[in-house]
């Protein structure tokens, strides 16, 4: 019993909205560490590539932001005519000069300069690199991409010259660096820092901001460009996380205009020779020009969010658009991951612990669609990145977690329910209890509930023809289909008293409509009664019930397990239970098959036609109580005129009580008589009788009983 009331207790203590609390704000803790770990920050970064799929945005990218492919067919075409890779550093210089011409607002390399030209046949080095070197002074907005290096080298003094200043964080330091040629580092607007560094899964999803060159800082190629071409950049916090970095709102796959090398190349021609060029100066003006490989043998291409071979020069070109239009993708704060995450987890846990099942899991999967749908709409419309593995990793554990500790806690309390009621319930009702065990106290509680008592009129006289073995096939026969009728109206079966049956209605389970049930019950077992009277020949199971008498009472009582350690039950204990069981008796007085309690017919008057039979005080008591026989159910095709014999038979008990027995009697041998052959009245004739022949001396209408 200690064990079974632990259980409960636990069973309990674990669904206090406290417990669940404390329960969750541990498990979010742990949730919030182990979010940390590369495992489920690439993770993270998956949900993130996810999201980028799902809601591309190409039409966000900047339009003033143009590509120059070095292409497989760029690279074909010159190779047609004559002129492999690479390239003489005069096509460049021609390039340039078209986009100076044109009016371009930058003109950037993602390409490393660091080398002098090849001698070539038809011309030097000198003379192709003194080409590019005039044409980029000439433009005077030409970025060229750098590379830092772990190692040390020789740090050209002008390098230095396009350092930043702002925006310093504590970096490792790089100590050597891969800087355009002098006559390029001389005439340039400024160099851009190329390094890139993928996440473990080699995806491109982060660029450095600021890089540290020995005790200086440099700008990465996309940031350079807009800190110098735009004049609100100085305004503008863009965000980056502790390490620098920028997470880079990609827009899709081709989002940027690109246009082969060889078009520019053939367009710079045509406009030297007051040719048609086949791009027109005005597809560059105010632009921002890109130039970068794509030809797979070049090596420059990368991995990002929408394919695995993407060229290196968008990664530039998605982080000048997005700083230019401030598409900015917002990670929200650790603090609130964690406390959206805490709210999910108690929520799960209290909803598994305190909601059957069915009923739970619908609403977690209403409730995970909504964290999936809020986690989408916030991320299309406004570019906000929840910690989306975080909340699901607190889903999964905590989901597990709760559900091992019903089954560990509430799987044994409903085994305990299970053992301790399956003898004396239904099996739905058990199933409730299983699912509400909080519904039961099996250590004893004071309730309102009914009770139900059974008898075998004349059971002696009934069984004294059978074999012990006939007798216990009849009474199991009998037993089986009366408690068909208990279990219809959700009673409990308390306990076999011979050869009737003890039944308690509102118990374990709680309900107003306790005293409704039992009377149905017995009405139930009544029309079986009428029934089997329309009968020539009866079987012994059958003259059983046609002998049953029930008594029922409603009140207050103590219902719980109760025994000793080796051997106890479910059962009720009160005066309540003692007045039911009195009544069953008292049918035997009165002639009568059903009798309740006035506290029962309080309950059901409106749902029972019933007569009050008389006051009596059993043995025991001090204050009297009146009994009724339930005569119908109250329907709406009863007729009223059937039952008004009960009108008269009120009269003559209030003659009766007034000890006017003269006209009482007139009125009870009325009702014993054709056409209502009333045994009850019959019996009160009798005694109507008595009273006028030994009148009492002291009268007040209450039969008294002597014997239980």
């Amino acid at each position: 019993m200690k064990n079974k009331r632990q259980t409960i207790r636990l069973t309990k203590l674990y669904k206090k909205w406290y417990t669940l609390l404390a329960a969750s704000l541990l498990l979010t803790l742990l949730v919030s560490f182990f979010s940390s770990t590369p495992f489920l920050k690439d993770t993270e970064m998956k949900m993130l590539d996810y999201r980028f799929q799902l809601d591309p945005t190409q039409e966000k990218a900047d339009t003033n932001i143009v590509i120059i492919a070095i292409d497989d067919a760029s690279l074909d075409f010159f190779s047609e005519n004559g002129i492999s890779w690479p390239w003489p550093r005069s096509f460049y210089g021609y390039a340039v000069n078209f986009l100076t011409e044109a009016g371009a607002r930058s003109v950037i390399f993602d390409m490393q300069f660091y080398e002098k030209d090849i001698e070539r046949e038809e011309t030097t080095a000198l003379e192709t690199d003194n080409i590019f070197a005039d044409a980029i002074k000439n433009n005077g907005k030409v970025y060229l991409g750098a590379q830092l290096l772990k190692d040390a080298n020789y740090i050209h003094p002008k390098v230095n010259e396009f350092s930043i200043n702002d925006k310093q964080i504590d970096l490792q330091p790089f100590q050597g660096i891969r800087a355009p040629i002098e006559p390029f580092l001389l005439n340039n607007r400024s160099i851009g820092i190329i390094n890139t560094a993928p996440d473990n899964d080699g995806m491109i999803r982060r660029v450095g901001m600021f890089f540290k060159l020995e005790e200086h800082y440099f700008a990465q190629m996309a940031y350079r460009v807009w800190l110098d071409q735009h004049k609100d950049s100085k305004n503008i916090e863009i965000p980056i996380d502790k390490d620098g970095e920028y997470l880079l709102n990609w827009y899709g796959q081709n989002a940027f205009t690109t246009y082969p090398f060889r078009a520019l190349i053939s367009s710079a021609s045509a406009q030297m020779n007051d040719d048609e060029p086949l791009l027109p100066l005005e597809t560059f003006r105010n632009k921002h020009v890109i130039f970068g490989a794509t030809a797979a043998g070049l090596y420059d291409l990368k991995s990002n969010s929408y394919s695995k071979v993407m060229p290196g020069m968008e990664i530039w070109a998605t982080a000048l658009s997005n700083f230019i239009n401030h598409d900015f993708i917002t990670t929200v704060h650790r603090w609130i991951d964690f406390l959206l995450t805490l709210l999910f987890v108690f929520l799960i846990m209290f909803l598994i612990s305190n909601f059957l099942p069915k009923k739970a899991n619908l609403i977690i999967l209403m409730l995970l669609i909504f964290v999936l749908f809020s986690n989408f709409i916030l991320w299309k419309l406004y570019r906000i990145q929840m910690n989306f593995t975080m909340q699901i990793f607190g889903f999964i554990i905590a989901y597990l977690l709760i559900n091992t500790l019903s089954y560990l806690l509430e799987g044994k309390s409903r085994r305990e329910i299970r053992k301790i009621f399956s003898r004396y319930l239904h099996d739905d009702v058990i199933k409730q209890l299983e699912d509400e065990p909080d519904k039961v106290q099996l250590g004893g509680k004071e309730i309102n509930a009914t009770v139900l008592y059974t008898d075998i009129y004349n059971f002696t006289t009934l069984s004294e023809t059978k074999t012990p073995s006939e007798l216990v096939h009849d009474l199991n026969e009998y037993f089986k289909k009366l408690i068909d009728f208990v279990f219809q109206y959700d009673g409990l079966l308390d306990k076999y008293t011979g050869d009737g049956i003890m039944v308690l209605f509102g118990a374990p389970i709680e309900r107003e409509d306790h005293a409704l049930l039992a009377c149905r019950a017995a009405f139930a077992h009544e029309k079986l009664r009428e029934e089997l009277e329309k009968k020539q020949e009866l079987t012994a199971t059958e003259n059983f019930h046609l002998q049953t008498r029930i008594g029922i009472n409603s009140g207050p009582l103590v219902a719980g397990n109760i025994g000793g350690e080796k051997r106890m039950d479910y059962t009720a204990i009160g005066d309540t239970v003692n007045l039911a069981a009195r009544l069953e008796g008292v049918n035997k007085i009165y002639q009568t098959n059903i009798i309740i309690s006035q506290n029962t017919h309080e309950q059901v008057k409106e749902k029972f036609i019933c007569r009050e039979l008389d006051s009596l005080m059993v043995k025991g008591k001090t204050e009297p109580t009146c009994i009724f026989e339930i005569i119908d159910e109250r329907t709406d095709e009863i007729d009223s005129s059937k039952y008004e014999w009960i009108e008269i038979y009120k009269q003559a008990l209030e003659f009766y009580r007034e000890g006017n027995w003269q006209e009482a009697g007139e009125l009870f041998q009325e009702l014993s008589e054709e056409p209502y052959n009333d045994k009850a009245s019959q019996v009160m004739l009798t005694r109507c009788m008595y009273l006028l022949e030994f009148p009492p001396k002291n009268w007040d209408g209450v039969l008294k009983l002597d014997v239980k």
